[in-house]
């Protein structure tokens, strides 16, 4: 393997692809925002264009170097770390093409991140349909995974609101698809995980937007209850988020022990996009809902609603918890089993996961076929800010607990976090009848393997 990448390093000077051995950038590449895998990336390569794409593949394929794909790292199992060879930084892959001839649609390379994106976008009043919470993910690595967001519950998740993909093939091969053409390579790459293809560019579809937006910050105190008004919002307003914040009441007395004692509260966040000749009227928006108290009202912009995490963001950089652990768990669950499945989450979870934890309801929509998930389904997901080493092992006994009861309430788990351990027969479970079909577009699309990464060695 060190031979291999030697002599690529050396081959790739002569093509002219810019690449990076420096130690800090290794030893960054080698790891990922979950700090709980390693890995050993020998070489970083950035990709200016296409081209450079193709000639980086067609080397791969002729020496069979292993290229993992890397927008910002921001996995946390492994997704994006290279097991030991060529890391595919794809930042530099972040041109934005957008025509007012064209205006419900933007093509942006990979490598562009949807803070660039929304910004391109504002002059013209419009965004992509759905928006991360995180506005620093790259698009191609949103779309690996699936992307989901606060308006999900109108237009699904991200890789459902996508036109077109231009994709080099593991095997070399540049092309175009689409759900007409190449249907099966754009499946394969949409929610794919870099297994088959990287993305050198995608087509989104876009939306207007309106200048204002007005958020109602709502409390419940009956989680049955709050779960049956998101339902009936979900066809009458732009954004949706729930949240599960725990108020602790003291201890308690186990069998084990004391643990804490947690009174669950359930918060809603709606949000009504609007002209500020017409603002919503707040009689309309919440009629019929049965919310506990209506905590707050506010009024954003809606381009800069956009980036509304970004200070829990810089909380965590400057706090120290961007370097610990993130063992995030996310999971798509049936809403039959809503009720029974949340308390059962969080009675599981220690209190070193703090209440960061976020329900997002997905529409129906037409999805590539790899994106597993139940039909009337939400996105649950368990977000600490950050978990200490010392606290490593109970953490992720806790979520290996919690998987359990998500397969056994016929959830399935969404594939950009911490998955745990990762074993065939877990891959079986997650795929059902379209595992078989899993394994054979890599041998379609990467016939020698060139693609791989921690969580696919």
């Amino acid at each position: 393997m060190y031979q291999k990448t030697f002599t690529s390093a050396h081959q790739i000077s002569k093509t002219g692809l810019p690449f990076d051995g420096d130690a800090a950038v290794l030893a960054a590449a080698s790891t990922d925002f979950g700090h709980l895998i390693k890995g050993q990336s020998q070489l970083v390569v950035q990709p200016r264009h296409g081209e450079d794409m193709e000639v980086l593949f067609q080397l791969a394929n002729q020496d069979r170097l292993p290229i993992t794909l890397r927008g910002k790292g921001c996995s946390q199992n492994g997704q994006s770390i290279s097991p030991g060879g060529i890391t595919v930084d794809t930042s530099r892959l972040d041109e934005i093409q957008f025509s007012a001839a064209f205006p419900q649609q933007v093509i942006c390379g990979a490598g562009t991140t949807w803070r660039q994106l929304a910004a391109a976008l504002r002059p013209n009043q419009c965004l992509p349909c759905i928006m991360p919470l995180n506005l620093n993910l790259t698009v191609g690595g949103t779309l690996s995974a699936g992307g989901f967001g606060a308006n999900s519950h109108r237009y699904g998740p991200a890789i459902a609101n996508v036109i077109a993909l231009e994709v080099v093939t593991g095997a070399g091969e540049k092309l175009w698809c689409s759900a007409d053409k190449h249907p099966d390579l754009y499946a394969a790459v949409l929610g794919g995980q870099g297994r088959c293809a990287v993305i050198l560019s995608a087509t989104l579809a876009t939306r207007p937007i309106k200048p204002l937006i007005r958020t109602y910050f709502l409390v419940y105190e009956d989680l049955e209850t709050w779960m049956k008004d998101q339902h009936q919002l979900c066809d009458r307003i732009d954004y949706l988020e729930g949240f599960c914040s725990a108020n602790m009441q003291g201890l308690q007395k186990t069998p084990t022990g004391r643990r804490p004692l947690v009174q669950w509260l359930w918060g809603l966040h709606v949000s009504v996009e609007f002209d500020p000749e017409t603002p919503p009227q707040q009689e309309q928006i919440l009629a019929g809902l049965n919310y506990h108290k209506l905590l707050h009202t506010e009024d954003d912009d809606t381009a800069d609603y956009a980036a509304r995490y970004d200070l829990r963001f810089r909380s965590m950089q400057a706090s120290g918890a961007w370097q610990q652990l993130h063992p995030w768990f996310d999971c798509l669950l049936p809403l039959s089993a809503a009720t029974e499945i949340i308390p059962k989450i969080l009675e599981i979870l220690p209190p070193c996961f703090g209440d960061g934890h976020r329900v997002l309801f997905v529409a129906e929509r037409p999805t590539p076929r790899f994106l597993m998930k139940p039909e009337q389904a939400f996105l649950f997901a368990v977000l600490p800010t950050g978990i200490p080493s010392s606290l490593k092992t109970q953490a992720l006994m806790a979520l290996e607990q919690a998987h359990q009861l998500v397969m056994e309430a016929g959830g399935k788990r969404y594939l950009s976090g911490w998955l745990g351990e990762t074993t065939p027969a877990f891959w079986s479970q997650h795929f059902g009848p379209d595992w078989q079909a899993w394994q054979q577009v890599k041998e379609t699309f990467d016939p020698n393997h060139v693609l791989c990464s921690k969580l696919f060695p």
